[in-house]
């Protein structure tokens, strides 16, 4: 064997040592994926649900504030976006105003539904003997009652795939396309601004705080990348920041990811100033506009100060045309991704 051959064959081993770090670092995130699913199962573990969006003024102006508090408890109890309970509710009875037949007692004039969310009561067993909660605690359940209506919508809701896929489960609710579009749109009409809750980053974590925070998902790659001291501070503030809010699981931090963009400029992921998210609060990002991922989305662009991120992409522009900040991409339906320029 010649002395480059020699040279070449000791120099394979050292080539083929990040590729085998990285599968083992994958495989061990798997394993501990499954595991976590595993214990999920057996103790019926849920993500907290962040509540991120207040009511808008429209949404303070038509619904009565009992049912308002009834929405946002829903949402929270059972992970489901409380806007998309209030505009079943609007889109049903406005809010149990109508004077309709089922809203206040017996069924709707399809002879299936009641009560100011419209549950089936019609079938063996019913969508109300299936999923009917005692939302107040007084011992009985009424579908005419919304406080044991409102979550009931919740949990069939989180049943029928939300807040993974809203779509697929509003029309579960009532198997019309039209409805769907008109309950998702009139949602977006009652989400306001981001609740106060969610505040903004403050520029004083370290990277302790994000290695040892259970909500933050990370790989062994990302976590050595951490301790390494190359990931910007503007980054670990925001990422704390989030985890004080969200359970979150990180697919791309620095050295799992390629080095430049596909349009061929040094990635931002390369210097350590950038991360993408793929899971929200147990929802995979998919690029829809309702749901875990459109709601951190929306609380990253309204962030101020120095700790704003310059690089917000989504599979839509989450900060409106006039900011170039955020923008659309197709190839990033799948993950939100935030980055900071040098």
């Amino acid at each position: 064997m010649s002395d480059s051959a020699l040279a070449a064959d000791s120099a394979a081993p050292r080539r083929l040592a990040p590729a085998m770090l990285a599968a083992v670092g994958l495989l061990v995130a798997l394993l501990l994926l499954i595991v976590m699913g595993i214990f999920g199962a057996i103790f019926g573990l849920r993500p907290l649900f962040s509540g991120g969006y207040g009511p808008s003024g429209l949404a303070r102006a038509e619904i009565p504030p009992a049912y308002l508090r009834l929405y946002e408890a829903a949402g929270r109890e059972y992970g489901i976006d409380p806007w998309v309970l209030a505009a079943i509710g609007w889109v049903e009875t406005e809010h149990g105003r109508s004077h309709a037949a089922g809203v206040h007692d017996g069924v709707n004039g399809f002879g299936c539904c009641a009560g100011p969310m419209q549950i089936e009561l019609k079938g063996s067993p019913s969508t109300w003997h299936q999923y009917a909660v005692d939302g107040d605690g007084d011992g009985r359940r009424s579908p005419y009652d919304p406080a044991d209506a409102i979550p009931t919508a919740a949990r069939y809701l989180r049943d029928a795939g939300a807040p993974e896929d809203y779509r697929a489960a509003l029309y579960a609710y009532n198997h019309a396309d039209w409805y769907v579009a008109e309950v998702l749109a009139k949602a977006e009409q009652y989400r306001g601004a981001p609740s106060a809750s969610a505040g903004q980053p403050a520029g004083s974590a370290s990277v302790r705080d994000v290695l040892h925070n259970p909500r933050v998902a990370l790989t062994p790659i990302q976590q050595a990348d951490l301790r390494s001291g190359t990931i910007d501070p503007r980054l670990i503030d925001t990422l704390a920041w989030i985890g004080r809010h969200h359970s979150v699981v990180i697919t791309a931090l620095k050295s799992d990811h390629a080095e430049y963009t596909v349009d061929g400029a040094v990635s931002n992921h390369a210097a350590g100033r950038a991360m993408d998210i793929g899971e929200v609060d147990g929802e995979v990002c998919r690029g829809t506009r309702t749901g875990r991922c459109a709601d951190l989305v929306r609380e990253l662009a309204a962030v101020q100060g120095p700790l704003r991120a310059t690089e917000l992409i989504y599979c839509w522009d989450p900060d409106g045309p006039d900011d170039p900040r955020g923008f659309a991409r197709a190839d990033h339906c799948d993950h939100i991704h935030v980055g900071w320029d040098g």
